[in-house]
């Protein structure tokens, strides 16, 4: 199947529950469940070392998260992504959490990620 031929909703009912688990992760300093939608190359930049190091400079600088806002949602034939508002207790300001979906072996991965 096509990532092209995917509704908003299909898509969502994909994305959301993946980008759930990743926030929850951050948020409980949890790196299995922060990272168990990746892909095996997104696995490969960091371990759970690094991953401790970013929750602490996330909670110091940005405090808990907290709603978010669906943007955009962009397609490919392989792929998707989205695009959020994410709000965080400690910003008065916007951050962009992106994520792009890719579609491996049948299965849905996160194949990349950014909040900014």
């Amino acid at each position: 199947m096509s990532c092209l031929e995917l509704d908003d909703t299909d898509i969502l009912k994909v994305a959301n529950p993946m980008m759930d688990d990743i926030i929850r992760g951050l948020a409980r300093r949890d790196y299995a469940l922060h990272t168990c939608h990746f892909s095996v190359n997104l696995k490969s930049l960091g371990g759970p070392e690094d991953f401790l190091e970013t929750c602490d400079k996330f909670e110091s600088d940005w405090g808990s998260p907290g709603q978010r806002e669906l943007v955009a949602i962009f397609r490919k034939q392989k792929s998707f992504t989205l695009v959020w508002d994410q709000q965080f207790s400690h910003l008065e300001g916007q951050v962009m959490a992106a994520m792009t979906v890719a579609l491996k072996g049948g299965r849905y991965f996160v194949d990349h990620l950014i909040l900014h």
